[in-house]
């Protein structure tokens, strides 16, 4: 097996040549240095000749920690096992509807945001929801049989998706805690794994998905975003476990998009929009004026006259 190396804008990609019974291609296999950005080539060149790239080897990328975006040509047909688990920092895939994704492929991609699957047309409601669905797969769901791109963003493929995610909003928060103990967990990585700390985790597990799911809501039946949204409102600020509005201060602190969909769900009124304000501090000063706008008439009121904003 001969092996070549392209140089990135960062870094350095190595590819095998393999040579079978279907020719000559190239599988990429490893990676080097401090990309951010990767775009893997749907060719290599080899000894004058233009080799395509079909695959992406077992832990190619393993690990990477800087990674942050991977586009992958339409030449490649498969992602082998594990071949970007564990990369923490990767937000974003873009990759063509037919590849076939193994087992593990994305493991840990913690931060993974959205899959954008390519299909030749223009990018639908529905492709570009399921981009976002596709991640929270990843991320959420342990649910490896949803991570199929074909299939992705089709009525049956949206019906298990909620599916999936209406069993996981329907499990008791303190499941699995037990098996934890058990297992000798309780300081698994350094985590707090009390049953507030673990009850509090799978709270804000249930509120991330809400949220995904009403921000990219195409084929989402009205009994169904009600749940969610009643979810949601359940643990809005000023409640006993304000887990809503943790995730939202805590991971979407700038995005005036998810309070404007706080908004619109009844997570914010009249009772706990001062509570909103004093714990965001001095952070977010955008979302701070946008909330302020929506409690313009307490402000004319005097409501907010002693408080420091």
């Amino acid at each position: 097996m001969d092996y070549v190396e392209i140089n990135t804008q960062s870094g350095v990609l190595g590819f095998n040549i393999i040579n079978d019974e279907a020719g000559a291609h190239a599988s990429a296999c490893s990676h080097r240095g401090r990309d951010v950005n990767v775009t893997v080539p749907s060719f290599v060149e080899f000894k004058g000749d233009r080799i395509p790239v079909t695959e992406i080897d077992r832990k190619a990328f393993l690990s990477d920690k800087y990674l942050h975006e991977i586009s992958v040509p339409d030449s490649v047909t498969q992602i082998k096992e594990w071949a970007f688990a564990g990369c923490r920092a990767l937000e974003r895939i873009s990759v063509h509807r037919q590849i076939k994704v193994l087992n593990g492929a994305f493991k840990d991609c913690e931060r993974l945001n959205c899959v954008n699957v390519r299909d030749g047309s223009d990018n639908s409601e529905a492709l570009t929801d399921s981009g976002y669905l596709l991640a929270a797969v990843i991320r959420f769901m342990e649910a490896g049989y949803l991570f199929v791109l074909e299939n992705a963003g089709d009525e049956g493929w949206i019906s298990n998706w909620d599916m999936k995610m209406d069993s996981i909003l329907n499990e008791a928060d303190e499941e699995g805690f037990t098996s934890l103990l058990a297992c000798g967990e309780e300081d698994y990585e350094g985590r707090d794994n009390t049953l507030d700390a673990y009850l509090a985790r799978r709270r804000r597990r249930k509120v991330r998905l809400c949220l995904i799911r009403l921000m990219h809501d195409h084929g989402l039946g009205e009994d169904l975003r009600n749940r969610l949204i009643s979810y949601l409102k359940d643990h809005r600020a000023g409640t006993k476990h304000p887990d809503t509005w943790s995730v939202v201060l805590d991971e979407h602190g700038d995005e005036e998009d998810y309070y404007r969909l706080l908004n619109e769900c009844d997570c914010i009124n009249m009772d706990n929009i001062g509570i909103m304000l004093e714990e965001m501090g001095d952070r977010h000063p955008g979302m701070k004026a946008f909330l302020l706008r929506l409690s313009g008439d307490l402000s004319e009121s005097g409501f907010f006259d002693s408080m420091d904003l």
